[in-house]
């Protein structure tokens, strides 16, 4: 039975959507082909339709998918000391799924290399972008190295708070970034 374009359009979003919860959730190498189509309910066949460049198409297209909630989480953010507040939260370290793909892919992705690493690349770079707006600086390269100082600061402590196992040492990781970056 032929699909239509429509339906073609939806079975690609599902992917997409899954393969970004997913990646975050157990790694770009952690879910196979198999395991991805059967969640959204496609066979391999159907997978390959939808990207026909394999994989990494995929994975380069989910990164890209992934990193569109911050974006717009971002945007929104009116303040540096919001966006801090508002990343550094219990419920974003505890919720891999959902949350920054920074931290969930970063060590996937520099392996992963090529387009993923491209998209990935895109990513950071569109959220630097937000962050020149919100942070101080008399000039473009103070603002882009601010910015660059948030990203690193925020995404480290959220790794290293998710890699612990003790949960004040975890709180501790993110209050201490919280408080540098309130006025």
């Amino acid at each position: 039975m032929k699909v239509t374009k429509d339906k073609a359009a939806a079975n690609k979003e599902a992917l997409l959507t899954a393969a970004s919860r997913l990646y975050r959730q157990k790694g770009i190498d952690g879910i196979g082909i198999g395991e991805l189509s059967r969640s959204v309910g496609l066979t391999h066949g159907g997978f390959y339709g939808q990207f026909p460049g394999g994989k990494e198409q995929l994975a380069s297209e989910a990164v890209t998918k992934t990193f569109e909630t911050n974006i717009r989480d971002w945007q929104a953010a009116r303040s540096i000391a919001e966006l801090v507040e508002g990343y550094l939260t219990q419920k974003h370290l505890d919720n891999w799924t959902e949350g920054c793909p920074i931290p969930a892919l970063a060590a996937d992705v520099a392996r992963t290399r090529g387009t993923v690493s491209q998209s990935f690349t895109q990513g950071v770079e569109r959220l630097i972008e937000i962050l020149m707006s919100l942070v101080e600086g008399e000039t473009q390269d103070e603002k882009h190295q601010e910015a660059l100082r948030v990203i690193a600061s925020i995404a480290g402590a959220m790794l290293i708070a998710r890699a612990l196992d003790n949960p004040q040492l975890s709180k501790a990781f993110l209050q201490s970034v919280i408080d540098t970056w309130q006025p």
